[in-house]
């Protein structure tokens, strides 16, 4: 912090270097595979031979693609409405190529290249989710309100993100201002969600965590500046990669030293 106080911001990871850095990042982290079962689970529980889904920040599928083809199942008992939202259409057309993939006709598929302030989603939804993505929003209530506003009777809202421990703290440092604001965690959502879900009809569930490990060893700058969200210079590496020792955990299994980042899972429900 003392390093970093007064000097220049860093600059912010453009579009084909955050997804090179995300991509060396999750090799690197359980998270996606703790966040996809505990979803899978969460969507599994749900009764009905209908189901209509909205994620917001969706990507290109990766996560989203293995869970809508678990809800389809191998019987086409179950039709599926899938909506996917993220401001990067490279994103969005590899989403809907690999759902067009699924080649499922109970499967219907809407996506939209856009922020989620300005998403013309129609309809209702059984599940809505957030998954690492209310970090860039303007403004975590107004967020969460328009998202409770699309729940039908039953529905929840899940928002899946990271608390301020030791390696949100590096981004709370180093990263760049989203237009104006910094990123939202954990603690910033719940406060959104607290002010947002006040109406009688909804309920905001305990917060559950789930405690993904990211693989230090060995050190690459593409994942570096994923953790901080921001193209750090020689010194600043230096620097970021020593916190980052010091907050890790030997592995009992391999002797690798890895790094807590848990996930927490924040849910809203519309009462039925």
């Amino acid at each position: 912090m003392a390093e970093r106080r007064g000097a220049p911001a860093l600059p912010g990871l453009d579009s084909q270097t955050y997804a090179r850095a995300h991509l060396a990042f999750e090799s690197r982290s359980d998270q996606r595979r703790l966040i996809a079962e505990h979803l899978a689970g969460r969507l599994a529980a749900r009764a009905g031979q209908s189901i209509s889904v909205l994620s917001v920040g969706c990507g290109d599928g990766t996560l989203d693609v293995p869970l809508i083809q678990g809800l389809l199942g191998a019987d086409g008992a179950r039709s599926v409405r899938y909506v996917g939202v993220d401001p990067y259409e490279t994103a969005t057309t590899e989403l809907a190529r690999a759902m067009g993939a699924l080649d499922d006709p109970a499967l219907q598929v809407e996506t939209h290249s856009t922020t989620w302030e300005s998403a013309p989603v129609s309809g209702t939804f059984d599940v809505i989710t957030f998954v690492h993505s209310m970090y860039y929003v303007p403004d975590v209530a107004a967020a969460v309100a328009k998202a409770c506003s699309l729940l039908r009777p039953g529905g929840e809202l899940v928002v899946l993100s990271g608390p301020r421990g030791a390696m949100n703290t590096l981004v709370d440092i180093c990263a760049p201002p989203i237009d104006g604001h910094p990123q939202w965690f954990s603690d910033d959502v719940a406060a959104g969600i607290a002010e947002a879900a006040a109406p009688a009809h909804l309920e905001v569930a305990p917060v559950e965590r789930l405690e993904a490990l990211l693989a230090l060893e060995p050190v690459t700058h593409d994942v570096l500046d994923f953790v901080v969200q921001a193209r750090l210079t020689p010194e600043a590496r230096e620097l970021v990669l020593a916190c980052l020792r010091s907050a890790a955990v030997p592995d009992p299994a391999s002797g690798r030293f890895e790094v807590p980042h848990p996930v927490d899972v924040h849910r809203v429900v519309r009462l039925p």
